[in-house]
């Protein structure tokens, strides 16, 4: 018997080896197995097993299984092979990214003492005697607490809790237990109790609908106007789901940004939730990966990376904001996206795929219209909320009138109102920085990265210019490089200058910022949130990362600071993804029965995305886009790839791009766009050049029939010349 081994490198090859027999019947597609290659041991994984071989040279045998419990679920397995044909990514590339080296390695995560109050404890604390306070203050604690604590945060009612809980144990009235510690952003994973779930009437028709379904693949697309609790309703399915021994897949966009997603699946599902997030150690990973193997965890929350969480008798695999770019993986291959790879492994488990948004991409919602998925509704708020008014504000027009104005008079006025009232505010400003340029007066010269073709940011933080791209900083200068005229000035705003002019304007308000510079530390990103809820400052500034996914019941009112950031980037989808921010931030406003307003502020307000935006108006949004996307023959209405040229010498980089596009046109059936320099030319001291392929035929595979038949998938697996070649197929980002 022969196997054909992968390994975890960027070769489309696997090798031969033959089985020795005391492992024929144990080793099978998907074992991990270690074998000899290039005189080293490594751990590859069987892709095929068959009984002869036709290679003719000396095949060396496998040397032994890694490890027993590594076999793959079938259904992931097989969803790992399409992601390597359909992404034109070597298999062994793929199986790196699902099952990273690190986490064959055994971890044993440290221990942590949980405690909860027992019934006899409950029933002592009225006659317990007063000479124990300690133990008296932890009881009373403990028994305002439904669900076990760490006993180590109990120091606020005992300086030894240790001891003290070990006291009370031995009496009874305490019990003790010890849960494994795995990194927790928000300290929310532990132990906990399950709670009920109570559903509107619309609510519980889509819960209905989906249930009775019946059994096997059933893809659905959930469109729900931001505040209709699409969240209560996949919480509702998931708990059905685990009632039916069957498990959860919850894929979030990124995990630090959604802690109200996380918590409240920790309060529905208790301990036999896993989290997945970047904050984890690969050893982490690693463990939480075994205990999966091993049936622990019935839920997985997780970002991108947790669609090969290894998850048996999947029933349900749920997709929130759907729309977020962040689902695909630019860098390294495979550059698969998560929605659709969840599409494809819910087919292969025979479970149902749940896609959820307010702002749902043009292409789920043109796979919806041609009945690919079934449309399901939330048209209302839910509770007594009501949807915010919205105020479309021309900056054209405060220009003339006040000059340089940051905040329009309506906004101004709006957000005074609003702390009189003490209510809260949500400014969105989605720049981080104080300035986006550093420019000369006299000449018009921007000062740019030397690294990347990208424009340095000021940071009042520390005065000095970063690079968003490569991480480099800058001291300003006051002399500009080209014409040595000494008129530099700082030009554009980011979220530092929006700050600076907010705490100008309302200098009794307290004002949180959140973007990346404020939230680097562990911890930072829930603290400001938990700061804002709990009513501890009045206006909450930030980038993207506060449009979604948010909850506060005080915020009435929104502030988008320029509405037009990103509306004309060289990218098909910009319009897209202006409309989709604009639309999740004003669902932020009115949550509760208090009323809700939204105020944009835009230099181009007769623009079609920012009108529907405003307008709160998504079928006039889809009608337009669908009908501009079909005119230019742009996804959903063809297929496209792109073949990204990278090197540190810009003329072998042009020279490589061009050869590679002539090979590629001739073909009527695709049209070649470019080779081109790529709108970011150069990032981290490397030039970049790209071509489009374009493809009216959906057949996905008929694309990769041409690339294979005109450049073959070789030229992917090395540089050559110093040019790294990269292709992307169905890509997000076209920077």
């Amino acid at each position: 018997m022969f196997a054909q081994v992968s390994f975890p490198i960027s070769s489309f090859r696997s090798f031969t080896y033959k089985i020795p027999t005391s492992l024929n019947g144990t080793v099978q597609p998907g074992t991990c197995v270690n074998a000899p290659i290039n005189r080293k041991m490594q751990a590859g994984f069987v892709v095929a097993v068959n009984q002869d071989s036709e290679f003719q040279g000396k095949i060396l045998p496998i040397d032994s299984i890694r490890e027993k419990e590594l076999q793959f679920p079938e259904e992931l397995w097989h969803t790992l092979e399409w992601i390597s044909q359909y992404y034109i990514t070597p298999l062994g590339q793929v199986l790196k990214a699902a099952v990273p080296n690190s986490f064959l390695k055994l971890y044993k995560p440290k221990q942590v003492q949980y405690v909860k109050i027992t019934a006899k404890g409950l029933n002592v604390i009225p006659t317990f005697e007063n000479k124990k306070p300690a133990q008296k203050r932890l009881l009373e604690a403990l028994s305002t607490i439904n669900e076990p604590v760490k006993t180590a945060s109990l120091t606020e009612f005992a300086s030894s809790p240790h001891t003290v809980c070990g006291q009370l144990e031995k009496s009874g009235f305490v019990e003790t237990f010890s849960q494994p510690q795995i990194t927790d952003p928000f300290e929310i994973m532990g132990p906990g109790e399950v709670k009920n779930i109570k559903l509107s009437k619309e609510q519980q028709g889509v819960v209905d609908t989906i249930q009775n379904t019946g059994k096997g693949f059933h893809p659905y697309l959930l469109h729900g106007i931001t505040g209709s609790g699409k969240t209560e309703v996949y919480l509702k399915l998931a708990q059905t789901i685990v009632e039916a021994r069957k498990s959860v897949l919850v894929l979030v966009p990124e995990i630090a940004l959604t802690p109200q997603v996380a918590t409240r699946f920790r309060k529905a599902f208790g301990s036999r939730v896993a989290l997945w997030h970047s904050r984890m150690t690969k050893s982490e990973k690693g463990w939480t990966w075994q205990q999966l193997k091993k049936g622990k965890y019935s839920v997985v929350v997780g970002a991108r990376s947790a669609i090969f969480a290894p998850l048996k008798n999947l029933g349900l695999i749920i997709v929130d904001e759907e729309q977020e770019s962040s689902y695909k993986q630019e860098n390294p291959a495979p550059r698969y996206h998560a929605r659709d790879v969840a599409m494809v492994r819910g087919k292969q488990a025979n479970a149902i795929v749940l896609l959820t948004s307010a702002t749902p991409c043009l292409e789920s919602y043109y796979n919806a219209l041609q009945k690919k998925f079934t449309l399901l509704k939330l048209t209302k708020r839910y509770g007594k909320s009501n949807y915010p008014a919205v105020e479309l504000v021309d900056m054209k027009k405060e220009y003339s009138e006040n000059g340089s104005a940051l905040l329009s008079k309506s906004l101004t006025e709006a957000i005074n109102d609003r702390l009189e009232k003490s209510e809260q505010v949500i400014i969105l400003q989605n720049r981080r920085g104080y300035s986006r340029v550093h420019q000369c007066l006299e000449c018009g010269e921007i000062k740019k990265c030397e690294n990347c073709s990208v424009a340095l940011t000021f940071h009042k933080t520390d005065n000095n210019l970063h690079c968003h791209y490569c991480e480099s900083v800058k001291i300003p200068e006051s002399n500009c490089n080209k014409c040595t005229a000494e008129n530099m000035t700082f030009a554009g705003s980011g979220t530092q200058r929006v700050e600076d002019v907010l705490q100008q304007k309302f200098p009794n308000a307290d004002i949180l910022r959140m973007d990346m510079d404020t939230v680097r530390r562990k911890g930072s990103h829930l603290k400001i949130l938990e700061q804002f809820a709990n009513g501890k400052a009045d206006i909450l500034l930030g980038t993207q990362m506060i449009a979604k996914g948010l909850d506060f019941e005080n915020v009435t009112l929104v502030g988008v600071i320029n509405a037009d950031s990103g509306l004309f980037f060289p990218d098909f989808r910009s319009g897209e993804r202006v409309f989709q921010l604009i639309y999740q931030v004003a669902g932020r406003a009115g949550r509760r029965d208090k009323p809700g307003m939204a105020i944009i502020q835009t230099y181009n307000p007769d623009d079609v995305y920012i009108q529907t935006a405003a307008a709160l108006n998504t079928k006039k949004f889809y009608n337009v886009s669908l009908a501009q996307r079909q005119e230019l023959a742009y996804p959903p209405f063809s297929r496209i790839g792109r073949i990204l040229f990278t090197g540190e010498n810009k003329l072998i980089v042009n020279n490589f791009a061009q050869m590679v596009g002539r090979k590629l046109q001739g073909n009527v059936n695709y049209k070649i766009l470019g080779p081109a320099p790529a709108p970011l030319e150069k990032i981290k001291g490397n030039w970049r050049a790209h071509l489009i392929i374009k493809s009216k035929n959906r057949n996905i595979s008929s694309l990769h029939q041409f690339i294979h038949s005109t450049i073959g998938f070789t030229i992917f697996e090395r540089k050559w010349r110093g040019v790294r070649i990269q292709i992307d197929v169905d890509p997000v980002s076209m920077l």
